[in-house]
C-alpha cells in the first residue's frame, strides 16, 4: 500500500493485520535486519510446526521452508537469504539437517534459554 488515502487510524473496531512476532531478544542481537526478520518468519512457520505435530523423534519441532519460499515471501535474493540463514546459524538460533538430494533442509529454530535471554537484555542496557 502506497496510498496514504488507503490507510486508516487503529481504534478499537479496527482489526490489527496479521503480523510476525519480533522477539525482544532480537534487539540487542548483532544480527543483520534481514537475519533478524528472517528469524521472526521461521518462528512463525515453527508455531505452525507445532500446531501440526512437524516434529523429530526427539520432539524437536522442525521447519520446512525453501529458499526458494523464502527468499520471495521476504522480498530478497537467494544468497542474501543463504548468508542471513548461515548468521542464525552461526548465532545458535538454527540449526539445519539435510534431508538429501534436491530435498530442502528441515530448519530447527532455536530459542535462547530464560537466563540467556535475560543476559543479552542486560548487555544490551549496560552498552547505552
Amino acid at each position: 500500500m502506497k496510498n496514504k488515502d488507503q490507510m486508516v487510524y487503529m481504534t478499537d473496531q479496527i482489526q490489527i493485520p496479521v503480523y510476525l512476532p519480533y522477539p525482544r531478544f532480537l534487539l540487542g542481537m548483532d544480527l543483520t535486519q534481514t537475519a533478524k526478520v528472517l528469524y521472526a518468519l521461521l518462528l512463525d512457520r515453527a508455531s505452525l510446526s507445532r500446531k501440526t505435530g512437524w516434529k523429530d523423534e526427539e520432539g524437536h519441532i522442525f521447519v520446512v521452508y525453501p529458499i526458494a519460499y523464502l527468499a520471495d515471501d521476504l522480498g530478497k535474493s537467494h544468497m542474501t537469504v543463504k548468508k542471513a540463514l548461515n548468521e542464525l546459524e552461526e548465532a545458535g538460533l538454527l540449526v539445519r539437517k539435510k534431508q538429501g538430494f534436491s530435498k530442502p533442509n528441515l530448519l530447527y529454530v532455536r530459542i535462547p534459554a530464560e537466563g540467556k535471554k535475560m543476559t543479552l537484555m542486560r548487555e544490551r542496557n549496560l552498552s547505552l
